[in-house]
Parts: structure tokens; C-alpha cells; sequence
């Protein structure tokens, strides 16, 4: 009983979905994403324009995503369409993460995301 509930993104659906948990949950947000430039500049910018809409950080977000990959850093694996977003198995959740694990599938539980509780699956090479 497991659904994809996400997967490949434009670089303006990942801008969204960053900038609304960060704008919802700073925590969550610091929580999600690795510790990297683009995520501290991101965060220094909510914090610094407190007042702006969520629109202008979204186009901000976006600005903020197109310079890290164009440096070559990482933002997400959704972009270059090796991650899968899946709901939360309600049973044999250890075995389950167990078998995507022996796979090869970094799991990480994002149960506290804006969207909703999922797991985060990366199957980069």
C-alpha cells in the first residue's frame, strides 16, 4: 500500500515547496536540507525580509536554486529525477526502509514536511 506522492520537479515546484516549509517550519526546513550555501542563503532571506509575500520568495527561492546548480551544487534529487517521495508504510514500516536499504535507497523521513508525512527515497548512482 505505498503511493509515490512525489517525484521529478522544475527548479520553480522545488523553489515552491522549499519556500513554503521554510516560510511554515524553519526547524523542519534546517532539518530537510543538508547544510549548504544555498540553504543558508535561503534561510538568511526569509529571516532578513520578513514581510515579503510568499510569491516573493518563491521567485527568490527560484533565483537561489538556478545559481547552485549552475555552481554545480547539489539542491535536490528531485531535479534530476533520482528521488521518489512515498507515503509512510502503515505496517512492516522497519522492513519495508530494511529492503529499500539493501537496495541501495537512501531513505530519510521527512514525517514533519509542510506537504504532508512522507519518506524521501534517493536512488542516485
Amino acid at each position: 500500500g505505498l503511493r509515490i506522492t512525489g517525484k521529478a520537479r522544475t527548479v520553480r515546484r522545488q523553489a515552491e515547496l522549499m519556500a513554503r516549509q521554510r516560510r511554515s517550519n524553519r526547524q523542519v526546513f534546517l532539518d530537510t536540507y543538508a547544510d549548504r550555501a544555498h540553504i543558508t542563503q535561503m534561510d538568511d532571506w526569509v529571516t532578513n525580509h520578513p514581510n515579503e509575500t510568499e510569491s516573493e520568495t518563491i521567485d527568490k527561492f527560484e533565483a537561489i536554486i538556478r545559481e547552485a546548480l549552475k555552481a554545480g551544487e547539489k539542491v535536490s534529487e528531485h531535479l534530476s529525477d533520482t528521488a521518489r517521495d512515498i507515503s509512510i508504510p502503515q505496517s512492516n514500516k522497519s522492513e519495508v526502509r530494511t529492503y529499500f536499504e539493501s537496495q541501495g535507497i537512501t531513505v530519510r523521513d521527512e514525517s514533519g514536511a509542510t506537504g504532508g508525512p512522507h519518506w524521501h527515497l534517493d536512488f542516485a548512482p
